[in-house]
């Protein structure tokens, strides 16, 4: 009896250390991973989506995943009867600090998006704070999105045409405009001078004129006047 207990134990113990050795084989390799990858708590190899509101109360979700040589970001919006996605490309695994936590990368390019009232309105490049003193090859550059964006186009707007002179209608006379005569010369007037009307000479100016002397003409003329009344 003791002896097959002894059996039941040890076979007891072995399967209890083969367990304890599969789980910690298990927790090593989880541990072991790829830097720069995002385990999701479902298991299913797929990163786990950041969802957020923009300005615009619009639901938004951002899917990110690994391609060749770069990774892929996709930003799917929706509200009210509209939606739009856009999508991101770029090589963050460049970044060291990427690689220590890559979720934080896309959550710092999700709080800019959320401050538009369209999330794919925004910058046509992304490169969050954590990667500032990487190269430009660790930003995320946009790609495509759906609806396009209307371009704008290049025809011009309707010109003023220059106005016509209006025609004088039939049987109009026509209208003269006083400031368009043509400006007549003026003609020199002619200053004539007057000559002082000389005042007769009388009885008495010829006589002293005849027979006084010049310089004494004027009292002669006098005094003759003075005898003639």
């Amino acid at each position: 009896m003791r002896a097959l207990f002894r059996v039941v134990l040890l076979l007891a113990c072995s399967v209890w250390v083969i367990i304890a050795q599969a789980q910690g084989s298990n927790q090593g390799n989880s541990s072991h991973s790829n830097p720069g990858e995002i385990s999701n708590s479902e298991g299913t190899g797929r990163p786990e989506p950041i969802r957020f509101s923009n300005k615009a109360k619009d639901d938004c979700v951002m899917v990110f995943s690994s391609q060749r040589n770069s990774t892929k970001l996709r930003v799917s919006c929706k509200s009210k009867g509209k939606s739009y996605w856009c999508d991101y490309l770029g090589k963050p695994n460049l970044c060291r600090a990427y690689s220590n936590n890559p979720r934080h990368y896309f959550n710092q390019i999700m709080w800019e998006m959320r401050k538009l009232p369209n999330s794919c309105q925004g910058l046509r490049s992304y490169k969050p704070p954590m990667c500032r003193s990487a190269t430009d090859e660790a930003q995320m550059v946009f790609h495509a999105s759906w609806p396009k964006k209307q371009q704008q186009s290049g025809k011009a707007g309707p010109t003023s045409k220059p106005l016509k002179p209006q025609q004088p209608k039939e049987g109009s006379k026509p209208v003269k405009n006083p400031a368009l005569k043509p400006v007549q010369p003026q003609k020199p007037v002619k200053t004539t001078t007057q000559r002082p009307t000389e005042i007769p000479k009388s009885w008495a100016d010829k006589v002293a004129e005849q027979h006084c002397w010049e310089s004494v003409q004027g009292i002669c003329s006098y005094f003759i006047n003075l005898f003639q009344w």
